[in-house]
């Protein structure tokens, strides 16, 4: 599915048209091309690049600054061209809670922006979340790793979900990003650990047509 997007029109700086810089938003609720804005589609965005669609006369090599969520301008530049189709790579792979909160603008359409916030903490992984809180406190991974005791590494395996703190870290994750467990854990304060381990007992035991008493769930945090 495209995301609708718009690209500014930047006068040039020095009189080229190539010289002209561009900057292209993903269209928001409440956010819309002026009238002198190129109205344009977003196709197949990923870490490192996405697929422009759009009568926007762009060439090879032509960089373009892309206003994702949570990062801001991002620079790309296009490395093919075919017809209103072109090819842009990012100067710098975005993460995954960009590239997730990007993604979201396809399913939500014209929803109001707080839904969407709310609907991507929700869909978080770990990793995303992780992420969310650490750029929302300004901390680096190295001032993270630093504070727990661990290799920038694992902060960074940590993030893209290749590995799990383990739960002494994990509590000391919490105090150091400020937040309660259950936010990092993604837990819903309304639904405390001990009832989502009970609702999971009960469907895995139906499933099994057996009794929950030979349930035994064990959570590795």
């Amino acid at each position: 599915m495209a995301i609708p997007a718009f690209i500014e029109k930047a006068a040039p700086s020095d009189g080229k048209a190539r010289s002209a810089r561009r900057k292209l938003r993903l269209q928001l609720h409440g956010t819309r091309a002026g009238g002198g804005d190129l109205t344009v589609s977003v196709h197949n965005i990923s870490a490192t690049g996405l697929l422009l669609e759009g009568d926007v006369a762009l060439t090879l090599g032509d960089g373009i600054d892309i206003v994702l969520p949570h990062a801001g301008a991002t620079r790309a530049k296009v490395i093919w061209a075919s017809g209103v189709l072109y090819g842009c790579q990012f100067d710098t792979p975005i993460s995954a809670a960009t590239l997730s909160a990007a993604q979201l603008r396809a399913v939500v359409g014209a929803d109001r922006e707080e839904d969407v916030a709310s609907r991507a903490r929700d869909a978080e992984s770990f990793g995303v979340r992780l992420h969310r809180l650490r750029t929302a406190r300004r901390l680096t991974q190295v001032q993270i790793a630093a504070k727990l005791g661990v290799s920038e590494q694992s902060i960074s395996a940590w993030e893209q979900d290749k590995a799990r703190p383990k739960a002494g870290r994990m509590k000391a994750l919490a105090i150091l990003l400020d937040v309660e467990m259950t936010e990092l854990l993604g837990i819903d304060e309304a639904n405390s650990l001990s009832d989502v381990v009970a609702r999971a007992k009960a469907q895995v035991a139906e499933a099994a047509a057996v009794s929950t008493d030979n349930i035994k769930i064990i959570i590795e945090i």
